[in-house]
């Protein structure tokens, strides 16, 4: 192998290892001083990932695909609108010194436009550095095989069981909460959230990890009864951490896969070779480790979920309670995007004032109308690489990762967390291994056409 492509190759490996060992630096994140480990890794990530796409195309001579070129256009785009928010900050003093009332917590903390505006175009260039492994893997495909892949989903999933139990140990008051949730009354009450400061962060590594522990079933090289009981756990977790669209998400990953095995079992039924132990010992086994928790945590349990339920402020957009405090950061945005120019409306301000609690928001402030169609046009062009290349049966799997990143984006803000960004690009990834592939006239592997005919 020459020397470039060892070394490209070598870039990649090299990054999908810190995309694996990501979770275990993220323990004790957002808790005192000091280096965060976790955002090291994923900036030196993200040069690696864009390292291995150059090293490669330099030394071959190779174009990236065209839909690659096209998505690094739109984020080329992204980082001007950004240049032009930074230099227009002086303009707009008046206009952004509005952002400076936060009648919340909810609203974040205070934010300086000359320094946050950089901070979030390096977000942007390191959340979607993984497109670079995407182009990488259309280009070399052998050089990413399921079951290099399903190591790197297996690494993650054993992440998730740490700081599952990590949470598991805070609801039984082992170790402290770091989060807490306020009920009415100025009451409150702790929210497991494992190695993270927030439960949305524990959130996004449940959800992945259930959709890789689906995806790649057997490949994970562990038995059925154990998968099964994995997803119970990250499930189980979901609920006691309270994050309320973390269990949506979940519920709706589990309940799509589940829809397509209950096909199976259905067609196997007709056959007459369905494995009748094997359902008997996974739906024995889910009992059992449920049985289990409701005797250890019943009534730890049973209040969170009466939490998820019940504490929900109000359900009227218009008012300041809406979502606990949602409301409130909606409407006031609203009140001063309605005084702003023109070039607010279509360009941004290029960083985030408040936390907006929705990712659409959140874009439409950052970037503006321009920053929200590229943004689109850039996840359209990202599904329909994937999906026109992967077969039949994993249309569904793509389906589910972008729906979970619309629903979780309703909110919270998965395109401004790096590691979301990098465990949803790296779900695609292991869609477009798994899809069958047949040798082309040159010799070389290509996805089957019958499969992925539109």
């Amino acid at each position: 192998m020459p020397p470039h492509l060892r070394l490209a190759r070598n870039l990649a490996t090299a990054a999908l290892a810190l995309v694996a060992v990501k979770p275990f630096f993220d323990i004790g994140e957002g808790r005192g001083g000091g280096v965060d480990l976790g955002a090291l890794l994923t900036a030196l990530g993200a040069v690696l990932m864009v390292a291995a796409l150059g090293v490669f195309a330099l030394g071959s001579r190779r174009v990236p695909p065209r839909s690659l070129l096209f998505m690094a256009a739109g984020i080329g785009l992204l980082l001007v609108l950004s240049a032009v928010s930074y230099l227009a900050v002086d303009a707009r003093a008046d206009l952004l010194a509005a952002f400076d009332v936060r009648r919340y917590s909810i609203y974040g903390p205070p934010q300086e436009p000359t320094s946050a505006i950089p901070a979030e175009a390096v977000r942007l260039l390191v959340g979607f550095a993984p497109l670079a492994l995407i182009g990488l893997m259309l280009l070399r495909r052998d050089w990413f095989p399921v079951r290099r892949l399903a190591l790197v989903a297996g690494v993650v999933v054993v992440g998730a069981i740490v700081h599952s139990i990590l949470a598991w140990l805070q609801v039984a008051e082992v170790i402290p909460y770091s989060f807490h949730f306020e009920l009415a009354g100025w009451q409150k009450i702790g929210r497991a959230s494992g190695g993270y400061f927030h439960p949305m962060s524990l959130g996004r590594l449940l959800m992945f990890s259930v959709f890789l522990v689906y995806v790649l079933g057997e490949r994970m090289g562990v038995p059925t009864a154990v998968r099964y009981g994995l997803i119970g756990l990250f499930l189980a977790t979901g609920v006691v951490s309270l994050h309320r669209f973390t269990i949506l998400c979940l519920v709706l990953i589990v309940a799509a896969f589940e829809l397509q095995r209950v096909r199976s079992l259905v067609k196997a039924r007709r056959r007459g070779d369905l494995n009748r132990r094997g359902v008997l010992l996974v739906g024995g086994g889910l009992a059992a480790v449920a049985a289990l928790a409701g005797m250890l945590w019943g009534d730890a349990i049973w209040r969170r979920a009466e939490v998820v339920v019940t504490e929900v402020g109000s359900m009227n957009v218009r008012s300041d309670t809406f979502m606990h405090g949602r409301g409130a950061i909606w409407n006031d945005v609203a009140e001063i995007l309605g005084r702003a120019s023109v070039d607010v409306w279509l360009f941004g301000f290029g960083y985030e004032p408040w936390d907006m609690h929705n990712d659409f928001l959140r874009l439409m402030v950052v970037w503006g109308l321009v920053g929200v169609i590229v943004t689109v046009a850039i996840l359209v062009a990202v599904y329909r690489v994937v999906r026109s290349r992967s077969d039949r049966s994993h249309r569904v799997a793509l389906m589910v990762l972008f729906g979970a990143l619309v629903i979780f984006g309703l909110t919270q803000k998965p395109l401004a967390y790096p590691y979301f960004l990098w465990l949803f690009f790296f779900g695609q990834m292991v869609i477009l291994a798994l899809a069958p592939v047949e040798q082309d006239d040159a010799g070389e592997a290509s996805p089957a056409t019958e499969s992925t005919a539109a």
